[in-house]
């Protein structure tokens, strides 16, 4: 990513979902970048990476997807892609590992995965010559290694003669939740710590918003067995938000849509089934950042979300 701070500039790649159930999300990511300064421009004509069940059932045709969109960030002009979908991050992580210049790195296996992603890819009609050195960028990953600009912006905002520190930022006391998928495998993904990450923390640090010690961060929410096992989500999900009121936060933020879906959208299910009365909101940390740095609740679509915070 470049550090000249007046010239950061990524592609974008949304992901299906980003696009469809976690609308709220996209625009509190774009939001967030524009009031950053960040320029960013969407893949043209990206395509679904083929998520879980295409990794499961052909690893091949995922890799083959998420290069297909590497290939036309490149052809855009761009080497470094934001992907804050941990599940797409994973998919075009690997394929990049596969497609970039230094594959001595590789293993046989790998290797043989590398030529045939090239043959597929020229056979789509793309040109796959000269070196590539794809960098694939998590929301995390990406905000953490900006963090001295997010402080910066975060302090110009309360210089503001019009800023007033919203009622939302005084009241939130959360837990930080990271999922069991972004940071693994652990030699792949150096940014943090596999067992017990910070970045979120020091993030929200950072404008002003002290975080819980929480016990969970990295426990599974249950992910995508919410469309086979939703018995087994809604008690996986019940621990997250158990230990979460254990350790006196009042909110869980996250950045994976599918670990918020099932925290927060799946929640009223969660009090049927255990008759409980949890009402602890799950928000994207994009949308804390984003009030904080002086945009509405509204432009970050905070109402969006099942369990409306503080109401």
């Amino acid at each position: 990513m470049p550090k000249n701070k007046d010239n950061l500039n990524i592609a974008y790649y949304p992901g299906c979902s980003l696009n469809s159930t976690s609308i709220d999300y996209n625009v509190s990511i774009k939001k967030l970048l524009e009031v950053l300064g960040i320029e960013f421009k969407e893949i043209e004509d990206w395509n679904c990476c083929g998520t879980t069940p295409v990794h499961h059932t052909i690893e091949e045709l995922s890799i083959t997807l998420s290069g297909r969109n590497l290939m036309l960030a490149k052809n855009m002009g761009y080497d470094e892609i934001l992907c804050p979908c941990v599940s797409c991050y994973n998919k075009l992580r690997y394929a990049a590992k596969i497609l970039n210049s230094d594959s001595e790195e590789l293993n046989e296996l790998e290797n043989k995965r590398r030529m045939q992603l090239i043959s597929d890819l020229e056979e789509m009609g793309f040109k796959v010559e000269g070196n590539y050195n794809f960098k694939i960028y998590s929301i995390i990953n990406f905000l953490i290694d900006n963090i001295d600009l997010i402080e910066e912006k975060y302090k110009q905002a309360k210089q503001s003669k019009d800023y007033r520190r919203p009622d939302f930022l005084t009241r939130i006391e959360p837990a930080c939740y990271y999922g069991c998928a972004l940071l693994r495998p652990r030699e792949a993904i150096k940014f943090d710590d596999v067992e017990n990450p910070t970045s979120m923390e020091k993030l929200l640090k950072t404008v002003g918003i002290e975080s819980k010690n929480f016990q969970f961060k990295t426990e599974c929410c249950g992910a995508i067995l919410s469309l086979t096992n939703k018995d087994a989500v809604l008690k996986l999900s019940k621990k997250i938000i158990d230990m979460a009121i254990d350790c006196g936060a009042n909110a869980i933020v996250v950045f994976c849509q599918l670990c918020q879906q099932n925290l927060d959208l799946r929640q009223s299910q969660i009090n049927n089934f255990y008759k409980t009365n949890y009402r602890m909101p799950v928000i994207y940390i994009t949308q804390v950042l984003g009030i904080a740095l002086g945009l509405s609740e509204k432009e970050v679509m905070l109402g969006r979300l099942f369990v409306k915070p503080f109401s």
